[in-house]
């Protein structure tokens, strides 16, 4: 009888460790977060692990990651959220978190003398510095569009203005010399006349009779 009492008494504690629940308070500056969920051990071998995911943010879903004994891992969530195995112990991995991440999130795991549930509230708290240049660049990033589009307009238009100006001028010296052409010939007209052959310009000088030859 008294073997029996003490295979109880040292069976007990066993019982009650697999059968707590436990909450554990964290909150994350990191973006990566380990926590231990359960352990395989010789007499109570992990025959399943089921993890809830829930997310303030999404408070009508939630996903879920597992472990069964036979099909092994199952990884329904985001794949920021693992279940993985070291040493014999399983650990739940959280890594690039974000304060929308930010929620209750439950592990039981299943053995042969019981099962034991862990609760963890996570809080995530924000990187202030990467706040900072995001908010910068959001900020940022529609002023340099803004003057580069300035910059673009402004280009163009003094193009087109430069191309004016220039071809206002050149009409204008045009007309010049059109004018100093004509008032040339008009110069040279009454006393020769230009001929152009194939050797080249050859003016003809036109003489008019003077009037005392004409009365002689």
């Amino acid at each position: 009888m008294s073997g029996w009492t003490l295979g109880f008494v040292l069976l007990l504690p066993l019982t009650v460790c697999l059968g707590s629940k436990v909450t554990l308070v964290k909150t994350i500056q990191d973006k990566t977060d380990v926590t231990r969920v359960c352990s395989n051990e010789t007499v109570n071998i992990i025959t399943l692990i089921i993890c809830k995911i829930g997310k303030e943010s999404i408070r009508r879903e939630e996903c879920r990651l597992s472990y069964r004994y036979v099909q092994g891992f199952e990884h329904g969530c985001d794949p920021r959220f693992k279940l993985r195995t070291e040493n014999q112990t399983v650990f739940l991995h959280l890594t690039s978190l974000r304060p929308e991440d930010n929620g209750n999130y439950t592990c039981e795991c299943s053995q042969p003398g019981g099962t034991s549930t862990l609760h963890i509230n996570i809080t995530v708290e924000e990187n202030v510095e990467e706040s900072l240049n995001a908010a910068i660049g959001s900020t940022l990033l529609p002023v340099l569009i803004g003057v580069t589009v300035v910059i673009i307009i402004t280009t163009v238009i003094l193009t087109c203005f430069h191309k004016r100006a220039s071809h206002r001028r050149q009409l204008q010296t045009l007309s010049a010399n059109l004018v100093l052409y004509t008032h040339e010939a008009q110069d040279i007209e009454p006393y020769s006349t230009f001929t152009e052959r194939e050797s080249g310009l050859y003016s003809t000088v036109k003489l008019q009779p003077s009037y005392n030859n004409i009365q002689n």
